[in-house]
């Protein structure tokens, strides 16, 4: 990492590095919030992750001004650095207590944007209700408002960097250079981490599950440090996928601190995090065998905020999450122990008598007043209104946004509480499979979870690393009638078929699937989705063949063949034959998809399965105003008043805009009608 004229010495004297209470006058507080004047050298502008600027910092509050002349400022985040509000991560030359005795003394902090939360609050909400549930460190939550070399540019939430040390990750941190008779037991911290293949430090377990580590730092860990926790992280998820793994002796329950994990798993359902799998931390000390699960981390779209898993109330994160291939191949493993699924429903139970819901709604009320004024401020530059990034609902003022995050804590508590108890109860029957053709779907073995993909040469099934937006690993299904189905490649638009050859009367198994054009009345491109008893999987059995789906051999190799083998009684304890079905991303031709961004609270959705336009509204009454639907040619096809809904099905098939019109302001959208 490159850092300009910073960290090589001191800035300056040694005498000047400590912070100073002076005079704020020339630096006033823009609202009730501290605020944060940060100036870089020469007003250079902040455009790199890896470069810090040299900076001086003023933090101002209600006690004056601190001054800090020695520290450095760059970017940081991955999907969130793409967005127009930065988040940054600052580092001082000198450890510092920059938000008090309660939290860290350390160098690094982080700047967090929020930008793709409407309530600024889900970051804190989670490490709120995280030390609620019992883990040992959660991040600092500071709400700030945040000027840069002389420009206001919004509201920012001042946190702790996920790092080794005292009240952070409070575990040794080893010796730097290690010798040979270090202790490389530990401390170790490490991420399952789905940005793992643009890490420097990392390994692959024998079930795919990518990891980096995060401490000991790159820059200084030796190959023993690595090779010793790769070897131990592979023991854990052997001792997990053993044929004993329930044993608490020499299962997996040996491996893992059983406070931590709860806590963790607890609160990463509750709070609906769909990248809780995709990144998950956990940590090592020296001398302990356990594995710690935390700190969290990363919450902007979780509490309902994804708009690519839709609504997430009533759905789990261990079904219906991000990182089924990384951490959920663990976790998935781990609810099959009814130890774990008891344990899961006993610690909830815990949480809920002592006051869990109570406990996150009044510190929402409580945000909600101390962002008041600074909200404002920001919405004045980002506005409330607008979708950034992937927010799943928006709404035109604050007081809705955050009603909407009130709605989402009262409606999943009680849903978990429902959920949790019949998990405990015995085992969930799976629900039968319901298609919904305005979205894409993954499709995942069970056992290895490699998702379903095309080979190299386009023509065949096989199975692969899930990999984020690749549309040949994303699968059109659409409804046939009588309980079958056509299943399309996003990339292709080619059908899987099954070829199995015909021999004496007898279709033979072990034909490798292939994929073909389409064609709704070939028996070989038509397949039933049948539940599993339980577990949340499916078999695929052909409608001509009657064989199955079946990932050969077992293999969690990529590229490995998909094939058609037998659909039997056995399927239950064939997991080569099970099938994880997951809603992916919203079709791109569903056209009207986005809220109104002027100042109503309502939202336009499009359905074209069920040709169906509808105007919802996200206060108590839809907005008044009038709507026309244009063909290419320039033509009104359809208009009217503004209601619940339109129909379109009487139209043909063919490109139209949707134009509306609410209190002076037209909007238009374009719509694709299959």
């Amino acid at each position: 990492m490159k850092i300009i004229n910073y960290l090589g010495g001191a800035l300056i004297s040694a005498s000047l590095i400590l912070p100073s209470v002076v005079s704020a006058q020339n630096y006033p507080q823009k609202s009730n919030l501290p605020t944060i004047y940060i100036e870089t050298e020469n007003h250079q502008a902040i455009n790199s992750k890896e470069t810090y600027l040299r900076a001086t910092l003023r933090y101002v509050d209600a006690d004056g001004e601190k001054f800090y002349d020695a520290l450095g400022i760059r970017g940081r985040g991955n999907s969130t650095w793409k967005l127009a509000k930065k988040p940054y991560r600052i580092k001082f030359d000198k450890k510092q207590e920059f938000l008090g005795s309660d939290h860290a003394k350390a160098k690094s902090w982080t700047l967090l944007a929020n930008y793709a939360d409407k309530s600024l609050m889900r970051n804190a909400l989670a490490a709120h209700i995280g030390a609620f549930a019992g883990q040992p460190f959660t991040a600092a939550a500071q709400f700030v408002d945040l000027v840069l070399n002389g420009n206001y540019v919004g509201n920012y939430q001042v946190s702790d960097q996920v790092e080794v040390r005292a009240k952070r990750v409070d575990i040794v941190e080893q010796e730097d250079p290690m010798t040979d008779d270090s202790n490389i037991t530990g401390g170790y911290l490490l991420e399952i981490d789905g940005f793992a293949d643009s890490e420097p430090c990392k390994f692959t377990t024998s079930r795919g599950v990518k990891i980096t580590v995060k401490s000991p730092d790159d820059e200084i860990i030796d190959s023993r440090q690595v090779n010793y926790i790769k070897n131990y992280i592979q023991s854990f998820e052997n001792a997990l996928f053993s044929t004993d793994f329930t044993n608490p002796e020499t299962g997996y329950r040996q491996y893992v601190d059983e406070n931590t994990l709860l806590s963790w798993f607890v609160v990463s359902e509750m709070t609906a995090n769909p990248d809780a799998f995709w990144s998950t931390y956990i940590y090592k000390n020296q001398d302990d065998p356990k594995i710690y699960w935390g700190p969290l981390w990363d919450y902007d779209i979780a509490f309902n905020n994804c708009k690519r898993k839709g609504d997430m109330t009533r759905r789990m994160v261990l079904q219906d999450g991000f990182g089924e291939d990384l951490t959920g191949v663990w976790l998935r493993r781990m609810w099959e122990d009814p130890w774990f699924v008891n344990a899961v429903n006993e610690k909830w139970k815990s949480m809920v008598e002592n006051g869990a819901e109570e406990h996150m709604l009044n510190f929402i009320d409580e945000k909600e007043s101390e962002l008041s004024v600074s909200q404002t401020l920001d919405g004045k530059l980002w506005p409330i209104n607008k979708r950034v990034y992937d927010e799943y609902v928006v709404f035109s003022t604050y007081s809705a946004t955050v009603d909407f995050l009130r709605k989402f804590i009262r409606e999943r508590v009680a849903y978990l509480t429902e959920i949790f108890e019949k998990e405990a109860a015995g085992a969930v029957p799976t629900p039968p499979f319901e298609i919904e053709e305005d979205y894409y779907y993954r499709i995942h073995n069970t056992n290895t979870m490699k998702c379903a993909d095309l080979t190299k040469d386009g023509k065949a099934l096989c199975g692969n690393t899930y990999v984020t937006d690749t549309p040949s690993q994303q699968w059109n299904i659409k409804d046939l009638g009588n309980g079958f189905c056509m299943i399309t490649n996003r990339a292709t638009g080619q059908a899987i078929t099954d070829n199995a050859p015909l021999v004496n009367g007898n279709y033979q198994r072990n034909e490798q699937l292939a994929v073909s054009e389409p064609d709704a009345g070939n028996l070989r491109q038509q397949w039933q989705i049948v539940p599993l008893p339980t577990g949340g999987s499916y078999t695929i059995a052909n409608h001509a063949t009657g064989l199955a789906w079946n990932n050969s051999g077992g293999s969690s190799n990529d590229g490995n063949p998909w094939i058609s083998w037998d659909n039997d009684s056995n399927n239950p304890n064939k997991p080569n034959r099970h099938w994880r079905i997951i809603r992916d991303e919203l079709k791109d031709n569903s056209g009207v998809g986005e809220l109104n961004t002027y100042t109503t609270d309502y939202i336009v959705t499009y359905s074209p399965s069920e040709s169906m336009i509808r105007f919802m509204s996200c206060a108590d009454t839809l907005p008044e105003g009038t709507y026309s639907i244009i063909d290419i040619n320039g033509t009104t096809v359809i208009s009217g008043q503004i209601t619940g809904q339109i129909d379109i099905s009487a139209l043909s098939k063919g490109m139209y805009v949707l134009m509306w019109e609410t209190e002076g302001q037209y909007t238009s959208r374009k719509l694709v009608k299959p």
